[in-house]
């Protein structure tokens, strides 16, 4: 079976395309070159700072401005499931800014940013708000998220965005 992502979504396939995937232990790992991403998916049984899905993405940095149409609603953020551990990595930020960086930003129209205080104690969860934004609207759209602070970096449980067109936003 092939494996491809569709907008950042996992989805599978019957056709061959130029994307790889490889079964390393239990992690799948995608990539592709066209928009220099990778995802790698963790399993979603185990504790949260070491089995999550990995998001190498620079489209999503507040300071992509130009891509439109990406939405954080496929089955990347395991909708069977309420959402997934997510760890953000890469050039294009390893957290969800933490202020509105404005509308039409990170490859979305809708940007997602946390509306929250980080944990700063390792191995602490926090419940925040995502909100995603377009325009001077503050809190457009949001959705109940979870953090936690796992050392030397967070991993945030995200549900699909509210909406499509949104999108979680990195810094």
């Amino acid at each position: 079976m092939n494996i491809y992502i569709e907008r950042f979504g996992v989805k599978k396939s019957q056709q061959n395309v130029s994307n790889t995937a490889t079964t390393i232990s239990s992690q799948t790992s995608l990539s592709t070159t066209a928009a220099q991403s990778s995802i790698s998916i963790g399993n979603p049984s185990g504790p949260p700072c070491s089995s999550y899905t990995t998001i190498n993405d620079p489209s999503r940095n507040i300071y992509q401005s130009s891509l439109f149409g990406n939405c954080d609603v496929g089955p990347l953020f395991n909708i069977s499931n309420g959402g997934s551990w997510i760890r953000f990595v890469g050039t294009g930020g390893t957290i969800i800014p933490m202020t509105l960086p404005g509308a039409t930003r990170c490859g979305g129209y809708l940007a997602g940013w946390f509306n929250g205080t980080l944990p700063a104690t390792m191995g602490t969860i926090v419940n925040a708000t995502v909100c995603f934004d377009v325009n001077i609207f503050v809190c457009n759209f949001m959705t109940e998220v979870s953090v936690i602070n796992c050392g030397s970096f967070y991993v945030y449980f995200l549900p699909p965005a509210p909406t499509c067109n949104g999108r979680y936003c990195t810094t």
